[in-house]
Order: C-alpha cells, then sequence, then structure tokens
C-alpha cells in the first residue's frame, strides 16, 4: 500500500521507537542533565541560541536512550557509552609542532583545530585567509544574522528530534560551526576540521557543523577525527547538516581514527535541491563503539548522491553504519558503496534503507555493501532494505559477507608473494576500490597509507 509523500520519513522513526523500553534507557538520562547545568553555567550564549538549548535539554530530560530492543539499535548497545560519568571536554592547547605533524600532507586546506571539543583559534587558519565567497561563522552568531531562517528551522526541528543523541547535541552545542558558500563560489581549498583530544580526565565533546552551498556552488569539508593518547576513554556526539542548492556541488569527508577507547555517535542530515550533487567520504578505522546515521533527502528534481564509506576494524572494535536514502521527487540518482574488513572480535554492522516515494517516477537507486570477515570470532549484520512506492524506476540493492579468494591468494603466492603479503594486497585492494573514489590525491594517499598501515600491523 503506497504511503504518501508527506510524513514518511516521520512514521518510519516512530515505527522503530515504538518498542523502546522505559527502565534502563531513561535511567542515565539524568547525568546528562545535570551535566548540561554545569555547561550552562560556566557559559552566556547568545539569546536564540540559549533559548533553543533551554529547549533541547527539557526534551532530552523525557527522553531515553535506546536499547537493542529498539528495531534501529538491534545490533548496537550504547549502554556502554551513556552509563559512563563523563566530565565536560576543557580548554587545552597543542604546541604547533603537534599539529603540523597530524596535518595531511600536501593538502592545501583551511584548518579548523578543536582541542577536548574546543576551538583553538591561534592553531586554525586565521579568517583573513579564508577565501571569497566563503563566510564562517560561530553557531551563535549566525542564528543572530538576518539569513538564519534554515539554521533557525533546523535547530528548532534538533531541539525536538526523536533520536535522544541529536537533542543532546543540539542542548550541548555550543562550539558549532555555520559555513556558507555564496552563489556561484568554487572554494578550492577544503575546510579541514581537525579534533583532537588530550588529558587524562573521560570527557564528552558536541561538535556540530553546518553547511549551507547556495546555488552553483562548490565546496569540500572534512571532519577528521585523531586518536587520542593514553587509555582514558571519550565520547563524541556528533552532528553535521548540509543544505545543497540549485547546482551545488559539495565533497564531505569523515575520516575517523580514534584510539580503541573512544566512543563516538555521528548523525548527518543532508538536504538537496535540482541538479545538486552530494559525495560523502566515511573512513572508520578507529572507536571502541562507533554509530554512523547518514540521512539524505533528495527534494528537488535531478540530484546526484554518492556515498561511499569504508571500515577496517580488530580487536573488539564495534561499527555501525545506517543510511537512509529518501528519493522523494522524480528524477534522481543515488549510489552507496560501503565496503570493510572484519577481523578478531569485531563487529560491524550495515543497515541501508532507499526509499522511493509514489511521486518519484525515474529514480536510479543502487545500494551495495562487501564485507570481508577473516576471523572465526568476527561478526558482520548486514541489513540493505528497499522501499519502492513508485513504478518507473531502476533500484537495486545487495550484501556480500565472505572471505578472502583463496584462489587469488594462491596466484600471488605462485608469483613469489609470502602468505601474508599476499592475503594483505588483497585486502588493500578490495578496499581500495572505494578509496579510489576520493577526488583529493592528498587525502586519498593519506587514507590509503592509514589503511595500508593497519592492515600490515594487525
Amino acid at each position: 500500500m503506497p504511503l504518501p509523500a508527506k510524513g514518511v520519513i516521520n512514521r518510519f522513526r516512530e515505527k522503530t521507537n515504538q518498542a523502546m523500553p522505559t527502565a534502563i534507557a531513561s535511567e542515565h538520562i539524568g547525568h546528562f542533565i545535570e551535566l548540561y547545568e554545569k555547561a550552562k553555567a560556566l557559559s552566556s550564549p547568545a539569546p536564540k541560541l540559549a533559548a533553543l538549548q533551554d529547549k533541547a535539554a527539557a526534551h532530552l530530560e523525557e527522553m531515553r536512550f535506546p536499547t537493542r530492543r529498539d528495531e534501529d539499535w538491534k545490533y548496537t548497545s550504547v549502554r556502554q557509552i551513556v552509563s559512563q560519568n563523563w566530565a565536560l571536554g576543557k580548554a587545552t592547547t597543542l604546541s604547533p609542532e603537534h599539529i603540523e605533524n597530524a596535518a595531511i600532507k600536501d593538502l592545501d586546506d583551511i584548518r579548523f583545530v578543536f582541542v577536548n571539543g574546543q576551538f583553538v583559534p591561534a592553531l586554525s587558519t586565521p579568517a583573513s585567509q579564508w577565501p571569497q565567497g566563503l563566510t564562517i561563522k560561530s553557531l551563535a552568531d549566525a542564528l543572530e544574522g538576518e539569513d538564519s531562517e534554515w539554521l533557525s528551522a533546523k535547530l528548532e526541528a534538533h531541539a525536538m528530534h526523536d533520536n535522544p543523541f541529536v537533542v543532546m547535541n543540539t542542548a550541548f552545542g555550543q562550539n558549532g560551526w555555520y559555513m556558507e558558500v555564496q552563489k556561484g563560489a568554487v572554494i578550492e581549498k577544503p575546510v579541514h576540521l581537525m579534533m583532537f583530544s588530550t588529558g587524562e580526565e573521560a570527557f564528552v565533546q558536541f561538535p556540530q557543523l553546518w553547511v549551507h552551498a547556495q546555488t552553483g556552488s562548490e565546496f569540500s569539508v572534512m571532519e577528521h577525527y585523531l586518536p587520542k593518547e593514553g587509555n582514558t576513554p571519550h565520547f563524541t556526539c556528533a552532528v553535521s547538516c548540509l543544505r545543497l542548492e540549485a547546482n551545488a556541488h559539495v565533497h564531505h569527508y569523515r575520516l575517523q581514527r580514534e584510539s580503541d577507547t573512544a566512543f563516538q555517535i555521528n548523525f548527518c542530515e543532508v538536504e538537496q535541491e535540482r541538479d545538486s550533487v552530494y559525495s560523502s567520504y566515511a573512513t572508520d578505522l578507529g572507536g571502541a563503539i562507533v554509530r554512523n546515521n547518514q540521512n539524505v533527502l533528495l527534494e528537488q528534481s535531478n540530484t546526484e548522491t554518492h556515498l561511499n564509506g569504508i571500515y577496517l576494524i580488530n580487536g573488539e572494535q564495534h561499527v555501525d553504519n545506517q543510511t537512509f536514502m529518501d528519493h522523494a521527487v522524480p528524477h534522481c540518482n543515488s549510489n552507496e558503496l560501503y565496503k570493510g574488513i572484519v577481523t578478531g572480535k569485531a563487529r560491524g554492522v550495515f543497515n541501508g534503507k532507499v526509499l522511493v516515494r509514489p511521486d518519484a517516477q525515474k529514480t536510479n537507486a543502487f545500494q551495495q555493501n562487501s564485507t570481508l570477515l577473516l576471523s572465526p570470532d568476527a561478526i558482520m549484520d548486514a541489513k540493505p532494505q528497499l522501499e519502492i512506492f513508485a513504478d518507473d524506476v531502476k533500484c537495486s540493492h545487495g550484501a556480500t559477507i565472505g572471505q578472502l579468494d583463496e584462489s587469488a591468494v594462491f596466484y600471488l603466492r605462485s608469483r613469489g608473494l609470502p602468505l601474508r603479503e599476499a592475503r594483505t594486497l588483497l585486502q588493500f585492494a578490495f578496499l581500495g576500490e572505494v578509496i579510489s573514489n576520493m577526488p583529493h590525491e592528498p587525502v586519498r594517499n593519506f587514507v590509503e597509507k592509514l589503511v595500508h598501515d593497519k592492515l600490515y600491523n594487525h
């Protein structure tokens, strides 16, 4: 039975939240409310932001964290995350040498440095060096501006969202950044958000990124989460929201290589107008428990969307990728390709949903998830989904879970390669199909080296 074009997303969310139990799920909300009161006492945000944060905090107090009884979270437990006694990230700094050593070689970027969730201007690219056509403001300043309708509306929606982590990010997100690319502007340098963590305290941070690409603009942005020294855990609760106007082109990287004691929950929301092209490149190498939600709304015709993702996990790592591609109108194209390698006692999850609404004729939607399981204790849960309510469409989805091709291993060994070298080379080639889609050569080379090093060192 076809669903109406309006309200489909909310009904889908409501359906997956109906069975959420209350006892354990609501147990730890109080700690974050107390933390919010501490954060509020330490800051004095602008009036509009303060009102939105209070609204989000009040909503959060009435919510529950999801459990594995919730269909959308059946493979991922957040108990280990929400039961921690987190502190707020404290402002500190790092040496310029430390930043340079962590930078991506040969990448000419606009750099924003954050340490423990706090922006560090002295280590970032000064505003005088930002290119023309790019406006960057703090979230508070952007809300007070004259052209804040879209931002205000989205923040209002996030404050009352049904995902408690989105609501929590809205309540705490005082260090959010709003980036607006002017009409027709082509920004050659990518904006590079470098997220450092340091110190012996278990802390939580709330990155928040807003991108508004106006008509005909081109822009690239990278969220880069770096490893923390030491074994102290920390929790990143991140939200990014991007709007692409007509004929805008945006490349969006997310490189997560945090330490194996880090926890991360990401929520990314994208809205596309006609003829726009959005391409994302997600890389997950680190983290103890990582959950990524990528929602894309193709709301006007002739849009193009590419979601690329790799995950390389071992030990007891857990990475959960959830994608939701909403084809709301005719003549749109989407492609998803996620590939991963899971070994040790690690667990990977991929749940990709493509919704084609009744009016979305001439839709082309393709989704593929492929995973190599390289140890007896490794687990992969894959759930590709298509919901199609239109007739004239081309859609496909698939998931493969397997091991290395032993005939290929034998061939490489017959050419003189040792067994481990042969197996590692095949693993690298397997992920290389996705990595090769990254358009910025320095970023591509950097990710290739990270993958190479992890494959050879474990």
